[in-house]
């Protein structure tokens, strides 16, 4: 029998969105559970060092994360560390790994958060070639640095922070290569002058950075067995190569050009999609009644955009839960189990202010906006790819190989996964499905999903089966 867990409100992801949405839908009088994979919450941009993860407010942490920690331990929210939503096989419920595995609710929060957008370029499969992200994650969670000799390349205000904490650490950063150039930035800077904190913000950042390659871009890497040099050359406005290549000596290479939001689940539970990110109205509801999304889901906007978010859909997630699809206050998937954190019958909580809310959320989302128009990626990045560099690295399959079956008559993302393979391997399609889908002649689609989302211990399925 599968142990389970029915609240008002689950809420998938304990990063910045997922604690403040957790806790908004608590202090509206919703019972709460907050699924997070990692051990304790805080999600990548707020990650803990591993000696603290048993800590109610870690001291590495920024004063807002901090805040929100503690007021999580004080909660009544329950929360499931170390736990993986696989499957979602109806409205309402949800499949995860541990203790407890399944959660019923009546209504759901997505703070899922997004991923490293991946790059191909020669020589991205070999050792010591990262994201900034993942050697984030090393230098934060495990006070380890990717390598001695690091160089850095993508666009974006992710890339300074990263390169003063490997800095900070004991790495010695050779190189910044910017994508973008110094008059993209002086075209927005007018826009930019309403956020003065977050140009402070930069400001200091970039006095700890001193080497920045402006207008350049990664065009290859090599090395016998791991990276031992990095090649950058300068580029157009499209981020294509135009020549000036210059090689360093390395071994580490970290790239970021940007984040794809994490959607698995919010296709799983049917959700409508804007581009890459789950499309929502003006209070996070989602186009599938009782969902709501917040944080980088719903479009990549950083940690104070995200807590925003998340208190917007919590308390409106728990405003549905509490009303009820019967309109008698029992959650809309039927009558709460007694003693299980389910909530009793009652009308939430209302909220302090909603239009200031509101109006917060608009100006972070403004300044999110200026910052796609300046970094999203550009088509001249599709160019470092040569026929031999790998695009899906799960099942091997090479930029040539997937050319050659679009040529063959291949020309839909389903008939690349049969004729290639490619989307096939344990990340589903995560890291190659934008890299494989700029080879076909039109928009496509993206691969199939299907459960499990994650790789998933076999004895679960035969237990999910049997209940």
């Amino acid at each position: 029998m599968m142990e389970e867990l029915q609240v008002d409100v689950a809420v998938v992801g304990g990063g910045p969105a997922g604690m403040s949405a957790a806790l908004a839908a608590a202090r509206a009088g919703a019972s709460v559970a907050l699924i997070d994979e990692y051990a304790a919450p805080g999600g990548q941009i707020w990650r803990r060092r591993f000696d603290e993860v048993g800590a109610d407010a870690p001291p590495s942490l920024p004063r807002a994360a901090r805040e929100l920690c503690a007021a999580l331990v004080a909660s009544s929210v329950h929360v499931l560390s170390g736990a993986t939503v696989w499957a979602s096989p109806a409205p309402g419920e949800l499949l995860l790994t541990g203790p407890v595995e399944r959660v019923r609710a009546a209504a759901t929060v997505l703070a899922t958060g997004a991923y490293d957008r991946p790059i191909a370029f020669p020589g991205w499969t070999l050792p010591g070639v990262m994201t900034a992200g993942g050697a984030q994650a090393l230098a934060k969670g495990q006070g380890v640095v990717p390598g001695r000799r690091v160089l850095l390349a993508g666009a974006g205000p992710f890339l300074l922070p990263v390169a003063a904490q490997l800095a900070a650490s004991g790495a010695e950063v050779v190189a910044v290569a910017e994508a973008t150039r110094r008059r993209d930035w002086a075209r927005v800077g007018p826009r930019m002058s309403a956020h003065p904190d977050r140009l402070r913000e930069y400001v200091r950042y970039r006095g700890k950075v001193r080497r920045i390659e402006w207008g350049h871009v990664l065009v290859r890497a090599e090395g016998n067995g791991r990276v031992e040099s990095a090649t950058i050359a300068r580029c157009g406005p499209d981020w294509a190569p135009t020549g000036g290549e210059r090689t360093f000596a390395v071994d580490a290479v970290c790239t970021a050009y940007g984040f794809l939001p994490s959607v698995d689940l919010a296709r799983a539970l049917g959700c409508e999609l804007r581009g890459d990110a789950v499309a929502h109205d003006d209070d996070m509801a989602t186009s599938v009644r009782g969902v709501y999304v917040a944080g980088e889901a719903s479009g990549v906007g950083g940690a104070d955009l995200a807590v925003v978010e998340g208190e917007l859909a919590g308390w409106m997630a728990a405003a549905h839960a509490r009303k009820g699809a019967n309109g008698n206050g029992a959650p809309a998937n039927g009558q709460a189990r007694p003693g299980n954190g389910a909530a009793t019958r009652g009308d939430v909580a209302p909220h302090p202010d909603l239009p200031r809310l509101r109006a917060r959320r608009a100006k972070l989302a403004g300044f999110a906006g200026i910052l796609g128009e300046l970094f999203d990626p550009r088509p001249g990045l599709l160019t470092l790819a040569r026929p031999d560099t790998i695009l899906c690295r799960c099942e091997d399959v090479t930029k040539g190989a997937v050319d050659a079956a679009v040529a063959g008559g291949a020309t839909t993302m389903s008939a690349l996964k049969v004729v290639t393979r490619c989307g096939q391997g344990p990340c589903q399609g995560r890291t190659c499905e934008r890299l494989v889908a700029a080879r076909l002649p039109e928009e496509p689609a993206r691969f199939s999903g299907r459960a499990p989302m994650r790789p998933i211990p076999l004895d679960v399925l035969i237990r999910t089966a049997a209940d």
